[in-house]
């Protein structure tokens, strides 16, 4: 099932307010970029650059970011506009490492509501 666009980071003064004026936190396979948008939810985006490699390698990046976002999403707290921009180790990266490191990077940034994951990342 898909998101709603309203939980989607679109624009692109969103996106360079996050950029500019924001807060982030690295780990080792995501950076994390966020800032208080002052709405009732959350909004997210997804993004690979160039450095992570060819179409494949960055929908791929994108692919395990969401899928690692979709189990930890009942535990984010709201109010928060969120980027996830993948670095180039992430490709050699199966989705419950990535979800692991996604996990422990929100808990440091403060974005966890302090609530138990529904789905624990066993590996597969």
């Amino acid at each position: 099932m898909r998101e709603g666009s309203e939980s989607t980071l679109r624009s692109q003064r969103d996106f360079t307010r996050v950029y500019n004026k924001g807060k982030s936190q690295g780990s080792r396979y995501v950076v994390i970029l966020y800032r208080k948008n002052n709405l009732g939810y959350t909004r997210t985006a997804f993004v690979a650059s160039k450095k992570v490699g060819n179409s494949v390698m960055r929908n791929r990046a994108r692919r395990l970011m969401k899928e690692a976002y979709r189990n930890l999403k009942g535990s984010v707290a709201s109010g928060y506009d969120v980027v996830f921009v993948a670095r180039s180790t992430v490709t050699e990266a199966k989705e419950y490492e990535v979800e692991k490191v996604m996990r422990s990077a929100l808990r440091y940034c403060g974005l966890t509501e302090g609530k138990k994951d529904t789905k624990s990342s066993e590996k597969r």
